[in-house]
């Protein structure tokens, strides 16, 4: 129960991010909203891991290099909601997201990609 409320609470903070980034992004512009909210991201976690971490960050060179690529599809869908939010609105770019996610999830379970069961 611990994880299913915690990933509701991640659907509920995605949900307050899109429109946050998309009035950013009507300020210094879309790819620079976008770089922001990854940077903020990145100094968030690099704080967490630091007083955190238990010193992983020293293995990255032995993961394969398609593990490396979750952080680019993590941008494509930042830029995809501060360029959607304002056009067809919060409800409408979440229930797309979320098709595309369940329908996805589908997929990788199926066939179990990446390492998950089938």
């Amino acid at each position: 129960m611990l994880y299913v409320t915690l990933m509701i609470l991640a659907g509920c903070l995605t949900a307050m991010q899109s429109p946050i980034n998309a009035a950013l992004s009507r300020t210094v512009g879309v790819l620079e909203s976008s770089f922001v909210s990854f940077a903020c991201g990145a100094l968030f976690l690099g704080l967490a891991m630091l007083f955190l971490g238990r010193g992983h960050i020293w293995r990255l060179a032995e993961a394969p290099s398609w593990q490396w690529i979750g952080g680019i599809f993590g941008a494509i869908m930042v830029l995809n909601t501060i360029i959607a939010v304002p056009r067809i609105g919060v409800l409408t770019t979440a229930m797309a997201m979320i098709f595309g996610h369940l329908l996805m999830a589908a997929i990788i379970d199926n066939y179990g990609w990446f390492g998950v069961p089938v």
